[in-house]
């Protein structure tokens, strides 16, 4: 066939010069052509001749009986395909169009039972939307084509509770790869028009839609402006997760602390976001980022409000000191041991003297070695198939423990001090990958300077936590800077009728949360 001078212009815009392939350039949009052998040709240029993509031509016929060929594509799989048989095939073949003379686009749209149709002028965007999912009709002497909202929901799983964050008492659904069921699973719980969701696609390649999800009114515009700058100014090849946008965009790449949150729950997602926060939802990953991000988010629970507050701030406590427990605990043992005997009573240093005696590694390397092989078991238990993984974690530990201390490799102390460092650093799994770090920056230090190396490194630490910010919100807030009416749902929780206000650290707009509540009497 003869390519008309057009598409050779086309076949030299789509060339990758160094793969020697057609992508798609999505900088130098195509329009469509009147004639449908071009469109064709273009298509195929593009999609290439997958055996997915699925190209049906027939004729539509007009009351004078003059008829007009029609070209549809679509991707098998990614449509429903009774949808395109009784909605879409049907009522083009079966009723004639009235003139020919005029653009049919308009009765076709009214002809079609979908849920929604638009018109698409550049071919490149209308590529991009075949891939997605939707149908895309070209008709012969026009040139614009349809885009047909026909795209199947079949997901792989159904909506379940996440496995990483358990709920005691509440709700038990869980977002999935699907951003549509994930914005649906938010308007169940904020049924508010301010509830806004705005989308934005990054990657060349990938085309992975981020949806922007945010309460107009609520949350602070410049965090939202700021959000929407960031994912922007994104320019890459393909989106993998949303690990790659919290990166991204996160103010400090080069910390171990993470200043973008993370959440598969539905419930805590829609509390921040009646809180002020910005949530970012990725198609085709569960987890939802959010933010900013403080530290103390990381010691709170979405079922901290289910409780009474007695329990629910005893348990926080915990959690902080469980924090606090799991960094320092190793490098507190060796400073003690190895530089300041006198700080441990008498009674207990001999038999930790005595232990030792027969370990022939010294006091740092045994616990570096026990660190080690904690990292190794925990690490196994994850990565192995669900059967077998927690019996690994549990039996693993045991038995390498009972035998390291029966063969005089470890004393039983070091196992103590390890175990506890390491169970209290599950109380907080929000940051276990920072306590593990932390806990070995420590160690070295104490290691090598005793008390003074670990009191340094810990403010060298802190320093740099009240340094952090999350998209220009300070990271330690409401500790640094200081917010004294914020503190009454920071560490402790006050009961839920004192908090009528929301915090004021959190950018907001809107700062009364609690209007009126009924009078009760207050009785103690």
């Amino acid at each position: 066939m003869k390519r008309p001078s057009k598409i050779k212009k086309i076949m030299h815009r789509f060339q990758n010069k160094g793969m020697g392939q057609t992508v798609v350039a999505n900088d130098q949009p195509c329009a469509f052509s009147l004639k449908i052998e071009e469109n064709e040709y273009d298509l195929k240029k593009q999609l290439g001749n997958s055996p997915d993509v699925v190209y049906r031509r027939f004729p539509i016929r007009f009351q004078n009986g003059e008829l007009r060929q029609v070209l549809i594509i679509f991707i098998d799989g990614l449509v429903l395909e009774m949808t395109v048989r009784e909605n879409v095939l049907k009522p083009l073949v079966e009723e004639p169009f009235q003139n020919i003379e005029q653009d049919p686009l308009t009765e076709i749209k009214e002809k079609l039972s979908v849920k929604r149709v638009t018109d698409e002028r550049k071919l490149t965007t209308a590529v991009q939307e075949v891939l997605k999912g939707k149908l895309l009709v070209i008709i012969d002497g026009i040139d614009k084509g349809l885009i047909v909202h026909v795209e199947a929901f079949e997901f792989l799983r159904a909506v379940q509770e996440p496995v990483s964050e358990k709920a005691v008492r509440g709700a038990r659904d869980g977002f999935i790869e699907s951003s549509a069921v994930n914005i649906s699973l938010l308007r169940r719980r904020i049924s508010h028009p301010a509830l806004q969701f705005d989308t934005i696609k990054i990657g060349e390649f990938s085309q992975t839609s981020i949806v922007i999800a945010y309460i107009k009114g609520i949350a602070d515009p410049e965090i939202i402006n700021r959000t929407k700058n960031r994912l922007n100014q994104i320019k890459v090849d393909a989106i993998r997760s949303s690990g790659d946008i919290e990166q991204y965009i996160e103010d400090h790449p080069y910390s171990i602390f993470s200043t973008i949150g993370n959440t598969e729950r539905p419930d805590t997602a829609s509390a921040l976001l009646l809180d002020g926060r910005i949530l970012i939802l990725t198609d085709g990953d569960p987890v939802s980022l959010y933010i900013p991000l403080f530290f103390l988010d990381n010691i709170k629970s979405i079922e901290d409000y289910n409780s009474r507050p007695y329990y629910s701030s005893f348990i926080r406590l915990i959690r902080f000191m469980a924090f606090i427990l799991s960094t320092t605990l190793p490098s507190l043992y060796i400073s003690a041991l190895n530089f300041n005997k006198e700080m441990i009573p008498s009674d207990l240093l001999i038999p930790i003297i005595e232990a030792r005696e027969i370990v022939p590694f010294s006091l740092w390397l045994e616990i570096a070695l026990m660190i080690l092989m904690f990292e190794v078991v925990r690490e196994a238990g994850v990565r192995l198939p669900q059967a077998v993984g927690p019996a690994l974690s549990i039996v693993g530990a045991l038995i390498l423990g009972q035998v390291a201390v029966s063969a005089g490799l470890v004393g039983a102390p070091t196992i103590v001090i390890i175990s506890v460092s390491y169970i209290s650093a599950f109380i907080v799994t929000p940051i276990a990958d920072i306590t593990a770090l932390t806990r070995i920056a420590l160690l070295i230090s104490s290691s090598l300077f005793g008390p003074f190396g670990l009191i340094v490194a810990l403010l060298g630490l802190v320093t740099h936590m009240v340094s952090l910010t999350s998209l220009g919100v300070p990271y330690m807030s409401p500790l640094a800077p200081t917010y004294f009416h914020d503190f009454k749902d920071a560490f402790i929780r006050f009961p839920t009728k004192w908090l009528k206000h929301r915090p004021k650290f959190i950018p907001n707009k809107r700062s009364t949360k609690v209007k009126s509540l009924p009078d009760t009497g207050d009785k103690q």
